[in-house]
């Protein structure tokens, strides 16, 4: 008989919200479950199987030096390394807050006799090979299953080919950037189902940076309508620790709207 697939689930610094994702496909779950050994997975069991493991997914971000450890080892003990959420995939929410201002904010949150022990928050990527990303905040469960699915059938998981904004033309939403209302639905991979814009908000970019995205030209048609600042701060919310955001807001000249 053929050995099952050996599964782990790991959670770093997180809020767990992409694991209830994963919780919440119920029975598509128990079928997973059935064709596999989810061997280690501290939300769901008490065994801990220190591997090898076939697939191992991670949710969070690595930010103390435990985690980033434990993240190397899980990276030996593998064969797949799934980022799961955007805290994995893009650093998310905790990566908001750059690393030289961590001390400010522990003491000012915590006292001055807190003795933090964050380092800095980076996705997984900045310090182990990721074999796939499912990005979201949190994960949606369609593409969650669709690809624990392919994966399992040993296939290799391609990300959609499209933006936020197709998806926004297939469910009828009005198009925030004509309302001249800020939005990065057309740098954003798809596969959400535009399910902000849906609600009445804005992208944020919560799924990353979709392929060659024209990240120049979007910003070029926010400064129409938004002051620097503000653009910014929609760029930050999940994509502070990419290149696109380096390359455009790490400068003085740049926070100042000069060009």
């Amino acid at each position: 008989m053929k050995n099952k697939p050996k599964i782990a689930i790991f959670d770093f610094t997180d809020c767990e919200g992409c694991e209830v994702a994963l919780v919440s496909l119920r029975e598509k779950l128990v079928e997973i479950a059935t064709e596999t050994e989810i061997v280690n997975w501290r939300l769901a069991q008490k065994k801990a199987d220190d591997g090898p493991y076939d697939i191992v997914l991670i949710e969070g971000t690595p930010i103390t030096q435990t985690e980033i450890d434990t993240l190397k080892f899980l990276r030996g003990q593998t064969k797949i390394l799934v980022g799961l959420g955007s805290c994995a995939t893009l650093a998310g929410i905790p990566g908001i807050i750059d690393k030289e201002a961590r001390s400010g904010w522990y003491e000012k949150i915590y006292g001055k006799d807190y003795k933090p022990r964050g380092i800095d928050a980076l996705p997984l990527s900045a310090y182990v090979l990721v074999d796939y990303s499912i990005h979201g905040c949190p994960v949606d469960k369609s593409e969650l299953l669709r690809v624990i699915q392919e994966l399992l059938a040993g296939k290799t998981p391609k990300n959609p080919g499209y933006s936020v904004c197709f998806e926004c033309k297939l469910a009828g939403n009005p198009c925030r950037l004509l309302d001249k209302k800020p939005c990065l639905g057309p740098i954003t991979a798809g596969g959400c189902g535009a399910i902000c814009i849906k609600g009445g908000s804005p992208c944020y970019g919560c799924f990353g940076i979709r392929q060659d995205a024209q990240v120049d030209n979007l910003v070029m048609t926010l400064r129409k309508f938004s002051d620097p600042a503000k653009i910014e701060n929609y760029f930050s919310m999940f994509l502070k620790k990419t290149p696109e955001y380096k390359k455009l807001f790490d400068n003085k000249k740049e926070r100042n709207g000069k060009p």
